[in-house]
């Protein structure tokens, strides 16, 4: 019966190793987005606001029949780089080309905004409802109300934007390939900058039950105190070892992915406990943990469900719009499954007829 094993059985990857893969670490994390290289010099644009009617058509999928959006123009996309249920309840998804609005049960796409670089790579909501959007090329906050564009011109030792993060104060953090930087939300005024992070790349971003903010870099994860803005702590058994998704169990366990593996974190004691070993050797970009506590693991090629206490896997999902998985997002029991080409979901709580192997409903995509 394959287990956790403890962290003292780990390796660790040597600093030459993690600085070799430092290319490859960006192209997994940001699933090799579109790098545009004009600058922006502009301060305020208006967004574009499409209330466009598309086509749904009735797609075979195996023996089920789903709802597929048809591609209305050139400016939509499915690789869907970003996930974001607002305040309101509205579903944003950042993608290659843009930001849109879809309807959560049928997948039609009720709105769009455009964006001077429209790949992005990072979605937040901010305490006044404003978002905030990060792409390879800068940080743009939005009024969802106006559609109106904002570029927050600071002065950030790099434009490409890797993770997001909201204290409890309500400062945003902002991740890039070469340090973070802590702003206000309300004039993007800069009240603290890491410059020189080790790891380089702040790939990922999370929030403890404490307050903390745990970074995946190129060279293992970072504590991070908001309040003093210094790191209070380097994980061992997870330096050297590139962390590009994060997760936070209800208990307030943090758990790591990594290209290889998934790593359970004290957050008491800032110690590596543990691994998932079925998923050894697998390629993790996205995690995500239920209320139950049993951790949804996406990966370059497929999505399973863990579970924690032993490290087994529960369910092996199937159906995804595409096995690659880039990014996952949890809200009233539903899992949203940012792939490659599409959107889909299912329920967290699933039934016994679904273990071991579960399907997934394709909610977007794009027929090509």
């Amino acid at each position: 019966m394959v287990k956790m094993f403890a962290a003292t059985q780990m390796s660790q990857f040597n600093a030459s190793k993690a600085i070799a893969k430092a290319t490859l670490a960006i192209t997994a994390h940001i699933a090799s987005l579109f790098v545009i290289s004009y600058e922006l010099n502009i301060n305020k644009v208006e967004a574009i606001n499409i209330n466009s009617s598309i086509t749904l058509h009735k797609a075979t999928t195996r023996d089920r029949r789903e709802l597929v959006a048809i591609r209305p123009s050139s400016n939509f996309d499915s690789r869907i780089s970003a996930t974001l249920l607002d305040s309101r309840d509205r579903l944003w998804l950042g993608t290659w080309q843009g930001l849109i609005q879809i309807d959560q049960r049928t997948g039609k796409a009720i709105s769009s905004i455009s964006l001077p670089n429209s790949t992005v790579t990072a979605l937040l909501e901010d305490n006044r409802g404003f978002f905030w959007v990060g792409t390879t090329s800068g940080l743009y906050q939005i009024s969802p109300s106006s559609g109106k564009i904002e570029n927050i011109a600071i002065q950030l030792s790099s434009s490409r934007i890797l993770s997001l993060a909201m204290d409890r104060a309500g400062f945003i953090w902002v991740g890039t390939d070469q340090d973070i930087t802590r702003i206000s939300p309300y004039n993007a005024e800069t009240y603290a900058r890491l410059p020189n992070i080790p790891g380089t790349a702040a790939n990922v971003m999370q929030i403890d039950n404490a307050g903390n903010i745990w970074v995946g870099t190129l060279n293992g994860l970072l504590k991070i105190n908001p309040g003093s803005a210094k790191i209070t702590a380097r994980i061992p058994f997870v330096s050297g070892q590139i962390v590009q998704a994060l997760a936070i169990d209800p208990s307030g366990t943090i758990w790591a992915g990594t290209p290889r593996n998934v790593i359970e974190i004290n957050p008491k004691t800032n110690k590596a406990i543990a691994r998932i070993n079925t998923v050894t050797g697998r390629d993790i970009v996205a995690l995500a943990s239920d209320q139950t506590g049993e951790l949804w693991i996406g990966m370059r090629d497929g999505l399973v469900l863990a579970n924690t206490y032993n490290g087994e896997i529960k369910s092996f999902i199937n159906n995804l719009p595409h096995s690659s998985v880039l990014n996952l997002l949890i809200s009233d029991r539903q899992l949203w499954i940012g792939t490659m080409r599409g959107l889909g979901k299912i329920n967290t709580k699933l039934k016994k007829s679904e273990i071991p192997n579960a399907t997934a409903t394709v909610i977007y995509t794009i027929q090509k």
